[in-house]
């Protein structure tokens, strides 16, 4: 009977482990349980006699390598979705070749056909000026967006923060739990359950590496070491910004003491890291190269504007503003320099920010999308088609600075023509050859650098034969003898000239202002051969807008490539696990049967020891 009832006690206790297994199959980070059975029994003069069976304990079915495996690969995993989801959003947002600011500058250089063919043509005019806003209200929307895709990005990571934050509670909370049930003895095996679901929780905000005591409760560390979790205590994780760029945002650890230490960006890991990544760099490096094709875009036209007039005779003014750099010093700087930046060539800037470093002797400016790194012995310096110079006061050594520029740019895009009689389609000045010319003198080109006081003023270029000519007008000094040769330039009041042909003694060639700027396109096709020009950074403003596009496709694709390929290993390595862990509700029925028959079974022996003990009763009377 002994023997029946500790057989009966085994197989109900099976039952009802199998039955909990199968009641929460369903159940999140449920690991699968299952008796562990001893034989009973004891020695005595006739050798070994069994006693039956005992149930030893009620085992969680469980593999720490499997779970250590996949709680990593969950990390990476949710690390490249963030930023693939990211990265297709912001794909999204230059997805449309119609809209986008490609199209806008392929529409505003093509106005200039019209006012090319009909420059007095008050309705080609402004459609030039619509062009214009349009594509400065499409640089700076764009710029808006990348920024709102930013925000987004920040404003979901505070919220990982704080999820992490309460998960790193509930462990310490399950620890001390865990540390508290070791006295009962046993497993507390559903308090193990959770401790590692809370664990892969943990790992898909970021990265955390475990390391599990004899006791039961875990060690939880950051990549880079730091203590998250420890017995029943917790730190805090907090999301801040970046000492030097107050718009990137980085994590600390707060522990326990007050002790706030910054984590490295490249190993946080986890969605924290993927979103990180997108909102500190790909951002502005999408904001960059749209900042650089507003400046290069709003620097050539506003140049060319100002060599030509209007169509009241007056010198033409900007057609865009835009963004202007700045240079914000980092919080811990203990000198007062104020840094200024100008922009000195348009056609020479990179599509990237920068860092001013001060050692004490020199300056170290790194250019912030490649690395390069430039060392200067004083300022002002002009590198990239910026001037930095020490506007006030003076740097102390180790201070750092940031310098936005490109990423400033087409925030302040605009269009500042209001009427269209501001567009400068004339040139100030025209070329004419005497009436009565004998050879085939000519003008081969005209050039303006600049629109000055004596521009339009009269100069006339008289030949004295085939080989000498002399100058006569203001601001030419009136030279004589001058050697001839075609092909030669000839430049003064802001223009260049140069001349072509056999002249023969007596032939003339006139500069003079243009009679009727209204009626003049000189200048407009100078502004409509923009479009093919090498405005931004040795390519064209197309060239430079199909870049970007190709790079952020290329950031999205990797990133897809990548979140996928990970994606499959957490999916490879959770199949393992739950090979192991999981519940089979078709092994849980099969070992249902089994363990139902070895209750009957034992239940028959019990039977079969109550019938022989009655009959020993009844045959001793």
């Amino acid at each position: 009977m002994r023997i029946a009832s500790s057989a009966m006690n085994a197989a109900y206790a099976q039952l009802q482990t199998t039955g909990q297994n199968i009641a929460n199959a369903s159940t999140p980070g449920y690991v699968r349980r299952e008796v562990v059975l001893a034989e009973s029994g004891s020695n005595d003069s006739s050798g070994w006699v069994g006693r039956g069976v005992d149930v030893t304990a009620v085992r969680r079915v469980y593999d720490q390598f499997l779970v250590r495996e996949s709680v990593a690969s969950r990390s990476a995993a949710a690390q490249d979705t963030a930023r693939s989801d990211a990265l297709t959003r912001l794909d999204t947002l230059f997805a449309d070749s119609k809209s986008g600011l490609g199209a806008a500058f392929d529409d505003l250089v093509g106005a200039f056909t019209d006012v090319t063919a009909r420059p007095s043509d008050p309705a080609a005019r402004s459609t030039v000026l619509a062009r214009a806003e349009t594509f400065a209200n499409r640089a700076a929307r764009l710029d808006a967006q990348l920024l709102e895709l930013r925000d987004a990005a920040q404003s979901r990571m505070q919220s990982e923060v704080s999820t992490a934050n309460d998960t790193l509670d509930a462990l310490a909370a399950i620890n001390r739990r865990i540390i508290d049930s070791n006295g009962s003895g046993g497993q507390p095996n559903a308090l193990l359950d959770q401790r590692d679901k809370l664990l892969g929780d943990l790992n898909k905000s970021l990265r955390a590496n475990a390391t599990f005591g004899t006791d039961g409760a875990i060690t939880v560390t950051s990549q880079t070491g730091e203590p998250l979790v420890v017995a029943g205590n917790a730190s805090k994780l907090m999301l801040t910004s970046d000492p030097l760029d107050a718009s990137k945002r980085s994590i600390s650890v707060v522990r326990g003491t007050g002790v706030t230490l910054a984590m490295d960006a490249g190993q946080i890991g986890g969605t924290l890291a993927g979103l990180m990544k997108f909102s500190n760099e790909d951002i502005d490096a999408a904001r960059a190269q749209v900042g650089r094709i507003t400046a290069s875009v709003a620097g050539a036209f506003n140049a060319q504007q100002a060599l030509g007039l209007d169509a009241t005779g007056v010198a033409g003014q900007p057609m865009f503003a835009f963004g202007a750099p700045t240079a914000v010093g980092a919080a811990a700087n203990v000198g007062n320099a104020q840094f200024g930046i100008a922009i000195a060539d348009s056609k020479a800037l990179k599509a990237s920010d920068y860092e001013i470093g001060f050692d004490g002797t020199q300056y170290a400016v790194t250019r912030l999308s490649d690395g390069v790194v430039t060392n200067f012995a004083s300022m002002p310096q002009t590198f990239d088609g910026l001037t930095l110079s020490v506007g006030s006061g003076a740097p102390a050594a180790n201070d750092r600075y940031l310098v936005r520029s490109a990423t400033t740019f087409a925030s302040g895009a605009r269009s500042l023509l209001t009427s269209q009689q501001r567009l400068a389609t004339a040139m100030p000045v025209v070329t004419e050859a005497g009436a009565s010319n004998g050879g085939d003198l000519r003008a081969a080109s005209l050039d303006i650098a600049s629109i000055g006081p004596t521009t339009a003023a009269t100069v006339s270029i008289t030949f004295t034969g085939p080989n000498t000519f002399s100058v006569s007008g203001v601001g030419t000094g009136n030279p004589t003898g001058l050697s001839y040769s075609p092909g030669m330039q000839l430049s003064f009041n802001g223009w260049t000239l140069k001349l072509d042909g056999s002249p023969v003694a007596g032939d003339t060639m006139r500069v003079s202002g243009t009679p009727n700027p209204a009626a003049d396109n000189r200048n407009a096709r100078l502004m409509q051969g923009l479009g093919d020009a090498a405005l931004a950074d040795g390519a064209s403003i197309i060239g430079r807008y199909s870049e970007l596009i190709g790079d952020i496709g290329s950031r999205n694709q990797s990133a897809r490539s990548q979140g996928d390929m990970s994606q499959r290993l957490y999916d490879d390595a959770e199949r393992a696990r739950n090979e192991m862990s999981g519940v089979n509700l078709d092994e849980e029925a099969a070992r249902l049967m089994q363990y139902q028959q070895a209750y009957q079974a034992a239940a028959k022996v019990m039977a079969t020891a109550n019938e022989m003990f009655r009959s020993l009763l009844d045959a001793a009377g």
